[in-house]
């Protein structure tokens, strides 16, 4: 497979993942106006992650769209792209999980913490098995994720 087409269809799988990923965005904004706005005034860690989680998705979504076509800089735009999914997607999980953990319970918002974080490990596994060399770049993306879900999620939900 030619190097372009390669980076096409990568292209358009992570557009399409970013973008339901916003319109989910959208849909916990909407959500949480209309059902209790006063959870986005009182839980700061909750507010402030959702209303990033949407530029920063935006963000990639436009970075990532450079994939499909040629550039002299992929690399660094994939590189951009993925660092404002991964805010965007920590942030985003971190929403869930506070709603989780204030509006159900915090063993809940801690089983949805824990299942995310076993998800992205299996993969991060599954990725290894395929590639070797991957494993460096695995640890170093996972260890990122798990912090911003330690921080902005689960120290604020406990």
């Amino acid at each position: 497979m030619k190097e372009e087409t390669k980076n096409l269809n990568k292209s358009r799988s992570r557009l399409s993942i970013n973008l339901s990923l916003l319109a989910i965005c959208f849909t916990l904004v909407t959500f949480i106006i209309a059902i209790n706005p006063t959870l986005l005034k009182e839980n700061i860690f909750l507010s402030i992650q959702l209303t990033v989680a949407i530029p920063l998705l935006i963000t990639s979504i436009f970075a990532r769209s450079k994939l499909g076509y040629s550039t002299k800089k992929l690399k660094a735009w994939n590189e951009y792209g993925y660092v404002t999914f991964m805010l965007a997607y920590g942030f985003l999980i971190n929403t869930i999980g506070i709603l989780l953990s204030t509006l159900v319970s915090l063993n809940i918002g801690m089983v949805f913490f824990g299942v995310n974080i076993l998800s992205v490990v299996g993969y991060s596994y599954m990725e290894v098995l395929e590639d070797g060399a991957k494993i460096s770049s695995r640890i170093k993306k996972d260890l990122l994720f798990i912090l911003i879900l330690l921080i902005g999620g689960i120290l604020p939900s406990l």
